[in-house]
């Protein structure tokens, strides 16, 4: 896997970034029944969605500290939305669950932290082998428009409720010969002019193309149902920068 993050820093991620899929996300969950689960489930932005839709969702992270931030927004729930959420510490390659599931989303473009060709293809078969039948694995990706050497900064900043700010800085070196881009960010907690905290992430990524996918897809026995450009049904067209895949096993 290809993501480190320093405890801390789980504070102030969903902080950047913001996503418009929930809606998507539910609509899948609830279209396919049964129970759902989110891999890279982060902070359980998503899963929370999910479990107050009346979704009885699981989720599984590498990262302890994302865990520990996802047990705490869990926490301030109402106690039947708590009920329905079940968290565990594993990764999409080899984890384990004693269930089967109408839908397994891998959303945040998080597939792409898979680096290895081997193990991109051992998670999308542990995948299969926890759905139930009919059920379907939906995910999002990032495109690259052109993949050339690339490498620079960027800083965002967000002003808390509290009038401090959070500063992201990241440094990132794109390896076209690889396919992988390495991301280093720093999370600045600035109170008063005075930088109080700092935190830092870092990550590699793979920079997959559509044909890749729909190789890796058929060759670990998936067919894919609906290819969009968006979260909003936006069919998928040539160029986008994010693709969003619904699939199946070919065999149920």
């Amino acid at each position: 896997m290809g993501a480190s993050y320093q405890e801390g820093a789980e504070r102030f991620y969903d902080l950047f970034g913001e996503k418009d899929d929930v809606e998507f996300y539910v609509e899948q969950a609830k279209r396919n029944g049964g129970k759902a689960l989110e891999l890279g489930v982060g902070t359980a932005r998503l899963a929370i969605q999910l479990a107050r839709a009346g979704v009885e969702t699981w989720g599984i992270d590498t990262s302890q500290h994302m865990l520990n931030a996802a047990e705490k927004n869990i926490a301030e729930e109402d106690p039947e939305t708590q009920g329905r959420l079940h968290m565990a510490l594993g990764n999409a390659v080899d984890f384990r669950l004693p269930h089967k599931f109408g839908i397994i989303c891998f959303p945040s473009c998080s597939f792409d932290h898979i680096l290895d060709a081997a193990d991109q293809r051992a998670a999308l078969l542990n995948i299969k082998k926890h759905l139930a039948p009919g059920g379907h694995y939906v995910f999002d990706l990032y495109l690259a428009k052109e993949l050339k050497t690339d490498r620079g900064w960027f800083v965002q900043r967000k002003t808390l409720q509290d009038g401090a700010m959070v500063i992201r800085s990241g440094y990132r070196v794109t390896r076209p010969e690889k396919r992988l881009m390495s991301l280093d960010m720093w999370y600045d907690h600035v109170v008063d002019g005075l930088v109080a905290e700092r935190f830092y992430e870092g990550s590699d990524v793979y920079i997959h193309d559509v044909e890749g996918v729909r190789t890796l897809l058929d060759e670990t026995g998936y067919m894919i149902v609906e290819m969009y450009g968006d979260h909003h049904g936006k069919p998928y067209k040539e160029g986008d920068g994010l693709i969003v895949f619904v699939t199946r096993p070919k065999k149920q």
